[in-house]
């Protein structure tokens, strides 16, 4: 099961990455750097386990029943825009209702 959750918390940072805007999960010294720098690092290099930046709480039957997600948006995006589409690819990614998923913004750069 811990191998199923960190592979379902990898594809849904990988799905919120993707998203226009998103500059960073919520930051850690690695995604800072890589804001600052104005990159991204590469599907291949997310870590293993995207941290307290993706946090999912499982149901009875093992199936994802809410997500909470930390972003840190680029400037020049509506941060509530972002906050929306990070929301529906997160989704999707988790195979649940938008509704169980909840997008907080950290920070703006």
């Amino acid at each position: 099961m811990n191998t199923d959750r960190k592979a379902l918390a990898r594809r849904v940072a990988e799905a919120v990455l993707d998203v226009p805007g998103v500059a960073c999960l919520r930051p850690g010294l690695r995604g800072l750097l890589h804001t600052a720098v104005g990159t991204r690092p590469p599907a291949a290099r997310l870590p293993d386990d995207p941290g307290s930046a993706v946090r999912i709480t499982f149901d009875a039957r093992g199936r994802a029943a809410s997500l909470h997600i930390d972003v840190v948006v680029r400037a020049q995006h509506q941060a509530a825009r972002t906050a929306r589409a990070v929301r529906a690819a997160a989704a999707e990614a988790a195979a649940t209702a938008p509704g169980a998923v909840r997008v907080t913004v950290t920070g703006i750069v």
